[in-house]
């Protein structure tokens, strides 16, 4: 009973997760088509320019295009070579997908901890709105994590997945 409940927890929050990621882009992407909108007719007219645009634009493309690539991961949306897999027999190819998830884990581990490293040690401001940089490259290792997480589930379903149920 406890197993059926604690499943459905963990829906609940891949579902949360799952509308943050998708959330998330889609406001940047907004801000970022509002914003080259603004400063598109305000040359155009000049009536007037805007000395933090490109402080405001590069991080909202940052967080757009790290926490995109979370979300495409979570969904197993991203962009994939599947005829060697699909032709290979079904042993083979669950063994091949197993080294692909371990292949993504090191470079993601990496990403992260870099990404974090990078985080931490930024001290620097932006210079018009004095934004710190981090704000900007905390969103490598936030979705990093999200993928390593997603892709640890992955692996746990590949190990334990029965031949016959493929």
């Amino acid at each position: 009973m406890a197993s059926a409940s604690g499943g459905g927890t963990m829906k609940r929050i891949d579902h949360f997760v799952g509308a943050i990621l998708r959330a998330v882009p889609c406001a940047c992407l907004l801000g970022l088509f509002a914003l080259i909108f603004i400063n598109v007719i305000a040359r155009t007219f000049q009536l007037a320019g805007f000395a933090w645009f490109d402080e405001v634009i590069k991080g909202l493309f940052a967080w757009m295009v790290f926490v995109g690539s979370a979300a495409l991961w979570r969904e197993n949306d991203h962009f994939q070579v599947l005829w060697l897999p699909n032709a290979l027999p079904v042993s083979i190819a669950r063994l091949l997908r197993i080294v692909i998830v371990l292949l993504a884990l090191c470079f993601l581990w990496t990403m992260t901890w870099y990404g974090l490293s990078l985080t931490l040690k930024a001290t620097a401001q932006t210079p018009i709105l004095a934004l710190p940089t981090s704000l900007f490259y905390v969103a490598i290792p936030i979705s990093g994590a999200v993928m390593i997480a997603y892709s640890l589930v992955d692996l746990f379903r590949l190990l334990t997945l029965k031949e016959n149920s493929q």
